[in-house]
């Protein structure tokens, strides 16, 4: 798979625990940054507390040193002086604390060197007047003049400059304590909940790419298994491994359904009765079916055949075709062809060869698929059809020849009679009367029956035949001249009901058929003066269907299928002339057309309708 055209669930999985690492790795300098600026704050906090109490201490020695001057300036005793001396020496050990604490802080050396001046220019002097009375009233001058105080007031404010400040630093420090506690815990549950949000986000995701599409699979992979090739693979157009992994349980399918195809190909070839064969381009057997064995005799197990030389399986008989036929096929050209092979030796067997490139996708060719039919019977039923063929053909051209000569030399005699029939009355003249007269021209009738007889008996014999040339006919014109052409008694009508169809047809049959049925609409009819001969026509497919219809007396409808015979009428030749073949001509041409002819009721009321149909060609 092409990484680089796709979204890779390892790439989805390592971004999201990548963001998982980011978070913690971002949460956590967070919260080590809080930490430190906590633990600088509470640094800076310990040092202010430090420094305030060091200043309460360097306040508290120099009140000592103040209460101690002040003792013994009230009391005069010496031993008053005692908190002053304690005092010098725990400033001592302030200032250097203070001096570790606060460096080179300008206000402290200012409050040391005011603590330095009250104790040069008070103190001492007060503690020397112990040991020197004499100086008692200088003392007493500085105590009354402020001298003192006013020192000791600028050290108390040399001191509480720089405890505000501490203060300050303190109550800052306390805050940026309390922020940084607040904020590391706030990291920290920023942190969890994203961490808890992609973990959701992986599980959610985990599912819907991964867990759910190969249930999916699964499922699929189950109905494939009961063969249920109609089954759709899911994700085929996921861009990730799932995805490959449905694209290649699709691979898995379309070789199921081949190869479940490939045995049914396989089982339905063995049912055939015919060679059917693969050979791949490098000569080499794809596959046999079993007719190869009963025809070859082969030895070998058709399965294990496969993939062997076409010259080493068939070594003994040459398999037909197997050189150039086979080439031509294998260069992607179909071949057909016939072959006479000798089987077993003993039996020649004509065979029909049909090679057929097999092509991949691309359109190269891997093979060719080979079709071997025994063609033999049907070959020898050619042979006797051409024979039967030939003797219809002649007895066709003798019945017609009979119907001919027969037509011919039988009117020869029937004119004769006529003549005689003629002379006959022109000898006797005005004798001819009464039942001469009737028996003259019942002879006459008879005659001229019978000449119409073998006049439909050669129109019979040579229905159909004759010019078929296909012609586009314009039924609604034919329609109308055959109407002239009949010519119908007066107030007799005919009509083509519009539209007529044009059609690709014959001709002269269709005319024939036509005029036919208006013929006998004509004679049968039992009142011609009122007569009316309709004519319609619909397409059915590839054939159009006629309707020939009239209002006369019409045929009952069990003698319909009897009137289609030959010399068939329904009513005494002595009432109608006729020979009785009119229908059966007209059914002999439908029917060589492919047709059908059959009768029913005039939709119209009275009468009899007559349909056929003629193909469209």
């Amino acid at each position: 798979m092409n990484m680089a055209r796709t979204y890779g669930l390892n790439r989805s999985l390592g971004g999201a625990i990548a963001a998982i690492a980011l978070v913690a790795v971002l949460s956590s300098a967070a919260v080590l940054y809080t930490m430190q600026r906590e633990s600088n704050a509470t640094a800076g906090m310990d040092r202010a507390n430090q420094i305030i109490r060091q200043l309460d201490r360097f306040e508290t020695a120099m009140i000592n040193q103040e209460t101690g001057v002040r003792g013994f300036l009230l009391t005069g005793q010496p031993e008053n002086l005692e908190p002053y001396s304690a005092g010098k020496t725990d400033l001592v050990k302030v200032r250097g604390e203070l001096d570790a604490l606060l460096g080179n802080d300008p206000r402290l050396g200012e409050a040391e060197a005011a603590a330095g001046d009250w104790q040069q220019n008070f103190g001492d002097i007060v503690a020397q007047s112990a040991a020197d009375p004499t100086k008692r009233e200088q003392i007493l001058g500085l105590v009354v003049g402020g001298a003192g105080k006013q020192r000791f007031d600028r050290l108390r404010d040399r001191l509480h400059s720089i405890d505000i400040e501490q203060e300050r630093a303190r109550a800052d420090a306390q805050m940026i304590v309390a922020h940084s506690a607040r904020n590391a815990v706030l990291a920290l549950l920023i942190g969890s909940v994203l961490v808890l949000l992609i973990c959701a986000a992986m599980g959610i995701a985990i599912n819907r790419l991964i867990v759910r599409p190969l249930i999916e699979l699964a499922i699929v992979m189950g109905r494939l298994a009961q063969r249920e090739f109609s089954v759709t693979v899911p994700g085929l157009q996921r861009r990730n491994e799932v995805g490959g992994m449905a694209r290649a349980v699709e691979v898995f399918k379309s070789s199921m359904i081949e190869l479940d195809r490939t045995s049914v190909m396989r089982v339905t070839a063995d049912t055939l009765p015919a060679l059917v064969g693969y050979i791949d381009t490098r000569h080499c057997v794809g596959f046999l079916n079993s007719e190869f064995e009963r025809w070859f005799e082969l030895k070998t197990d058709l399965v294990a055949i496969t993939g062997q030389p076409v010259a080493s399986v068939f070594s003994v008989a040459p398999f037909p075709g197997v050189g150039a036929q086979l080439e031509t096929a294998l260069a992607g050209n179909e071949v057909r062809f016939e072959h006479t092979m000798l089987l077993h030796g003993t039996e020649h067997r004509d065979l029909e060869a049909y090679y057929r490139p097999h092509r991949d996708g691309d359109g190269r060719v891997l093979g060719a698929v080979t079709l071997l039919t025994d063609i033999t019977d049907r070959k020898n039923l050619e042979l006797r059809l051409a024979r039967q063929a030939g003797e219809l053909l002649r007895s066709n051209e003798e019945l017609e020849s009979f119907a001919y000569v027969a037509s011919h030399d039988l009117k020869a005699p029937l004119r004769g009679i006529d003549n005689l029939v003629t002379w006959i009355e022109e000898d006797l003249g005005e004798a001819v009367t009464g039942d001469v007269r009737t028996n003259m021209d019942l002879l006459r009738s008879r005659v001229r029956r019978l000449e119409n007889l073998l006049d439909d008996l050669l129109a019979y014999s040579r229905a159909g035949r004759g010019d078929l040339t296909l012609d586009m006919i314009d039924t609604q014109q034919l329609v109308a001249e055959l109407a002239e052409l009949v010519s119908p008694p007066a107030g007799f009508t005919i009509e083509g009901v519009a539209p007529l169809p044009t059609l690709r047809a014959s001709r002269a049959p269709l005319t024939q058929a036509l005029q036919n049925l208006m013929s006998n609409a004509i004679k049968h009819h039992d009142n011609p003066a009122a007569g009316h001969v309709w004519v319609e026509a619909g397409r059915s497919g590839a054939m159009v269907e006629f309707v020939v219809s009239d209002n006369g007396p019409g045929i009952p409808p069990q003698f319909r299928e009897r009137v289609f015979g030959m010399f068939q009428t329904l009513r005494p030749r002595d009432e109608v002339e006729g020979s009785g073949m009119g229908l059966a001509i007209v059914k002999k041409l439908v029917e060589r057309q492919g047709g059908t002819a059959w009768l029913t009721d005039n939709s119209r009321g009275r009468g009899l309708a007559v349909h056929f149909t003629w193909p469209n060609r």
